[in-house]
């Protein structure tokens, strides 16, 4: 049994696949396994893949029917492979060489995390670097995502989680296998866009988490198949969601839970007014 499973999703991200594909078969580390999935595509994708295939003996899964929910390519993939770790490499994204490598060593040397993840950088749809992802987590923190961590899952959620998806690409995540819940499936099929964010939580409410500053991730931007045009109307249905799951599993008093919902509105009304300026002008 291969020690990772690297799980592709992909959907219609032609463009991407070989930088993507690329950074995922260069890896340093050697004790994994390859699935590429492919949910129906309408571009080119299938013939990137099976060149891929071909070339490297990686297994291949094609939907005849789009499922219409990379949520429920996840749950293929994770059913179809056996490993001790699992990587959502996602089909827009790319990775350092050395990302596994860092990854499978923080979990070996935390096991009670179920999750490790790392620094990311930002990329345009044309592959240029534009920062890092510090910027989205400054605001809960200026300097703590810049230095090595190992916090109990529990406490990340309470802290951080609660406010907003600080793990913020599954591609810079290498997630425990056996801390993947048994309700994953059932419960992302109900989400477009954040089930991450949800899939993190479940895994932490049982595990800790581990984290490293070393930017090995190269998460695409404004290539998502998931995100409507109106920027922050699915962040307000799906992440109101969340946010109550949180406030139940985790005991949150009703005026903070309150403090935290009036604060997820604010940001998603000034995510639409922007995505409402951008379109008209």
């Amino acid at each position: 049994m291969p020690n990772v499973a690297v799980i592709v999703p992909n959907y219609n991200h032609a463009a991407y696949l070989d930088a993507r594909l690329r950074s995922v078969f260069n890896q340093n580390y050697v004790d994994r396994s390859v699935l590429l999935l492919d949910d129906f595509s309408t571009d080119n994708s299938r013939d990137i893949l099976s060149a891929y295939s071909h070339r490297y003996r990686a297994k291949t899964i094609f939907n005849e029917v789009n499922s219409g929910n990379v949520f429920k390519q996840w749950q293929k993939g994770i059913d179809a492979t056996d490993s001790k770790y699992v990587w959502l490499a996602e089909s827009d994204d790319a990775a350092s060489p050395w990302l596994l490598t860092e990854l499978v060593s923080l979990l070996e040397c935390n096991p009670s995390a179920g999750l490790a993840y790392c620094q990311s950088w930002l990329m345009s749809t044309d592959g240029l670097i534009l920062s890092d992802a510090t910027g989205w987590t400054a605001d809960l923190s200026a300097t703590r995502w810049r230095e090595y961590f190992v916090n109990s899952g529990l406490d990340e959620i309470r802290s951080y989680l609660v406010h907003k998806n600080t793990i913020p690409n599954a591609s810079g995540v290498l997630i425990r296998r056996s801390c993947i819940p048994d309700r994953f499936s059932d419960a992302l099929s109900q989400y477009r866009l954040c089930g991450d964010w949800l899939q993190w939580i479940n895994v932490l409410e049982k595990s800790d988490i581990a984290f490293s500053p070393l930017r090995l991730n190269f998460w695409r931007q404004a290539s998502s198949n998931a995100r409507l045009k109106i920027h922050g109307l699915l962040e307000w249905e799906e992440g109101l969601k969340i946010l109550n799951h949180v406030v139940e599993t985790c005991s949150i008093h009703e005026s903070d839970a309150r403090k935290l919902e009036n604060a997820l509105a604010r940001k998603c009304i000034g995510w639409i007014k922007e995505s409402v300026i951008s379109l008209t002008y």
